[in-house]
């Protein structure tokens, strides 16, 4: 009954973070949902979610601790924003958010250590399959506030309050379900998959739409990893070749660069973003503003971006450069450590699992590097994409540490309350058929 319980509370916490509850609590704005210390509601049910959580990290204590020890890096980069407290151009603002921030990191290392990769996917598969109904759901019987009537019209953007933040959840519930060969019933998993598919295709997001094709197709290519280093030196040639050819026609191609990323050749203001957020950087490389204490609405030095472009952005779009800004160079510098360690831990247990579900963790670090060269921050407090990072991290770097041990077979049927759970992804049995919130600027924790 507890295991139960606890499932169906990870369920929930993972639906939270992706703002799906508190989308229609917030009102008509689609901001206010940020603004938890005007909106009583919203502040008791944050810390209503994190006071299970740290219930539930007390009860699997053991679990728990063995899962710090891989996820050092992301720990180190949660506490790093805590201290940015210190240099903060707001520091009550950044350490209201930075609280938010490491007690969300704490959940991705609950959710890592607690379930393995299977059960992990299966949580996942039900939390965007659900978005995706609601959302559905919201765009048909609701559409003043399920369809974009504004700056996007007739985009969907369901619960979420956002085409880009639908497309973004969808396009991962996409990756979710291709991984899940062998965890559900393939009826099952392709039907989910196609609704993942027609939910993002309605948001109009194309950055979702090219970013999820990508990762479907790379995902197949995954297979020549696990190739003899003869074998693979070549392919890999050959594999940057083709992206270095793509990048140059890209670059040097008005057409393409309309077709395929935006009706904007400027990338929607992107590339002018981009250059004066540079120009802030540069001025505060090493430390940053602190975390959350750039983008201040129309003061400090958010109001110098604003007043060079125009207009007021409510992030950088691109994650890269709003780690920059936060957390310095130092921050950068650590989360691409940390990535890299995780990336050699990914591919080292895919080379040793043939289950499809073994490409997971692979498709979700393509999925943060790729999605955040020109999306909104990496870290973000209430975040499911910086929970589920964590939680990948901490389950594959157990994985590939754990010995032989016990395994276990494929289901291809579903169980919510499977037990044991092994903190390892099983390898292929003899016989078994292997295959391989809204984007918010200024806003109060």
């Amino acid at each position: 009954m507890r295991n139960i319980v606890e499932k169906c509370f990870a369920l929930l916490m993972l639906i939270y973070l992706s703002s799906g509850l508190t989308g229609f609590l917030a009102g008509d704005s689609p901001f206010n949902v940020w603004r938890l210390e005007d909106n009583p509601l919203l502040l008791t049910i944050q810390t209503a979610m994190y006071a299970i959580t740290l219930g539930l990290i007390a009860l699997n204590w053991r679990k728990f601790m063995s899962g710090l020890r891989p996820s050092g890096w992301v720990l180190a980069l949660a506490l790093f924003a805590l201290v940015s407290t210190l240099w903060s151009s707001d520091p009550s603002f950044t350490l209201r958010r930075s609280l938010v921030m490491t007690a969300t990191t704490m959940f991705g290392i609950y959710f890592g250590s607690r379930y393995e990769l299977r059960a992990q996917l299966r949580l996942l598969g039900l939390t965007f399959v659900i978005l995706a109904a609601l959302s559905a759901a919201c765009a048909l019987l609701l559409p003043r506030y399920g369809i974009d009537n504004q700056l996007h019209r007739g985009d969907w953007q369901g619960i979420l309050g956002q085409k880009n933040l639908l497309g973004k959840a969808m396009a991962v519930g996409c990756i979710v379900w291709w991984s899940a060969k062998g965890v559900f019933p393939p009826t099952l998993r392709i039907a989910a998959l196609l609704a993942c598919a027609a939910v993002m295709l309605m948001s109009g997001s194309r950055a979702a739409v090219l970013v999820c094709g990508a990762l479907l197709l790379i995902g197949y290519g995954y297979r020549a990893l696990r190739a003899r280093p003869t074998t693979l030196v070549p392919l890999a040639i050959i594999f940057l070749a083709a992206c270095s050819g793509l990048a140059f026609l890209v670059k040097n191609s008005n057409f393409l660069r309309l077709a395929l990323l935006n009706p904007n050749a400027t990338l929607t203001r992107r590339t002018e973003i981009w250059t004066a957020v540079w120009t802030a950087i540069s001025s505060h490389t090493w430390l940053g503003y602190g975390f959350s204490g750039f983008w201040a609405g129309l003061r400090g030095e958010s109001m110098r971006v604003a007043a060079i472009l125009g207009f007021l952005p409510r992030h950088a779009h691109n994650g890269f450069l709003d780690l920059w800004l936060e957390l310095g160079l130092a921050g950068v510098l650590l989360f691409a450590a940390g990535y890299l360690r995780a990336v050699g831990d990914a591919l080292r247990l895919f080379r040793k699992n043939h289950e499809r579900l073994a490409s997971w963790p692979l498709q979700y670090l393509a999925f943060m590097l790729i999605y955040h060269v020109a999306e909104g921050p990496i870290l973000r407090p209430n975040s499911l994409y910086w929970a589920v990072c964590v939680a990948v991290v901490v389950s594959t770097a157990r994985a590939v540490r754990s010995g032989p041990g016990v395994t276990f077979a494929t289901h291809a049927g579903f169980r919510l309350d499977l037990e044991p759970e092994p903190n390892y992804l099983p390898r292929r049995t003899t016989g078994s058929v292997g295959d391989l919130h809204p984007e918010t600027g200024r806003s109060a924790a």
